[in-house]
C-alpha cells in the first residue's frame, strides 16, 4: 500500500482541483499560475531536481531550510524518495532499468503507473546522513494530511488554489520532462519542455554533464540559481 499513498495524493490534487474550478471558477487559476511558476523554478527546478538530486550547488543553511519545506509540500515524493528515482534513472536512462523512459515502459506508466526500485543505500548516502531529510520522509504523507484537513476547514479555497492546482502543475512538470525529451529513445534537447518547465529542456545537455547547475545560457532556473540562491558553485562551465 505504501508505495501507492504518493499516487492517491496526486489523484486527490486532480479531483480537488476540479471540484474547485466547478465551484469557484477560473478566476483562482491566476494564483495558481503564479505559484506554479515559483514553486516550479525555485522548488522542483532549483532545490528537488539541480540541488539535491544532484549537488550542482550549495546554498545557505536558512535558503536550504525554508526550500527543504517546500520541496516536499510540491506533491512528488519526499527528496530522498524522489532523488533515489531520480539518480536511478539517470544510471539507468532510456533502459528495460530505467523507471519512466516513455520508449520502455511506456506513457501510460508513468503518468498512471508505481515507479518502483530497489535504490540502493549508496546511490543516496549523502541524503540518507541529513537527519531533516530523514524526518521529512519518515512524515512525509502526515504532513500533507495535516495540510488538506486544516485547509478544509479553514478555505476551501485555498485547498484548491493555492495547494492542490500548483502541486498538479509540478507534477505535470515533471511528466513532461520525463516524456517529451526521452520520445526518441534518448536524452534530447526539446524546446517545448523548455518553455513549459522553464528551464529543463537543454536534457541532453543534462544527461550529458549532470553536476552543471545552469543547462543553457538561456536557462530561467539557472539564471535564478546564480542570483538568488547558489553559495557555492560544484561545477559552473556555461556562463
Amino acid at each position: 500500500m505504501n508505495k501507492y499513498k504518493i499516487r492517491i495524493l496526486q489523484a486527490f490534487f486532480v479531483l480537488t482541483g476540479l471540484v474547485g474550478i466547478m465551484y469557484y471558477g477560473f478566476t483562482g487559476l491566476i494564483v495558481s499560475g503564479i505559484l506554479y511558476i515559483l514553486l516550479e523554478v525555485f522548488v522542483g527546478n532549483a532545490t528537488l531536481h539541480r540541488y539535491y538530486g544532484h549537488r550542482s550547488f550549495k546554498m545557505s543553511y536558512n535558503k536550504e531550510r525554508i526550500l527543504r519545506w517546500l520541496a516536499h509540500h510540491i506533491g512528488v515524493g519526499s527528496v530522498i524518495g524522489w532523488s533515489g528515482h531520480h539518480r536511478w534513472h539517470h544510471k539507468y536512462s532510456d533502459t528495460d532499468e530505467d523507471l519512466h523512459s516513455p520508449t520502455k515502459q511506456g506513457i501510460a506508466h508513468i503518468i498512471f503507473g508505481v515507479w518502483d526500485a530497489n535504490i540502493p543505500r549508496n546511490m543516496i548516502r549523502d541524503l540518507l546522513a541529513d537527519k531533516n531529510l530523514i524526518w521529512w520522509h519518515k512524515n512525509y504523507f502526515k504532513y500533507h494530511i495535516a495540510i488538506i484537513i486544516f485547509l478544509s476547514i479553514v478555505s476551501p479555497w485555498s485547498l484548491a488554489f493555492i495547494y492542490a492546482i500548483p502541486n498538479l502543475c509540478c507534477l505535470i512538470s515533471g511528466y513532461i520532462i520525463a516524456i517529451l525529451p526521452h520520445m526518441s529513445g534518448e536524452a534530447k534537447n526539446n524546446f517545448i519542455t523548455e518553455i513549459l518547465t522553464l528551464g529543463e529542456g537543454n536534457h541532453k545537455f543534462h544527461h550529458d554533464y549532470p553536476n552543471e547547475y545552469k543547462f543553457g545560457k538561456y536557462d530561467i532556473t539557472g539564471f535564478v540559481i546564480n542570483k538568488f540562491l547558489k553559495n557555492e558553485i560544484h561545477n559552473s562551465s556555461i556562463k
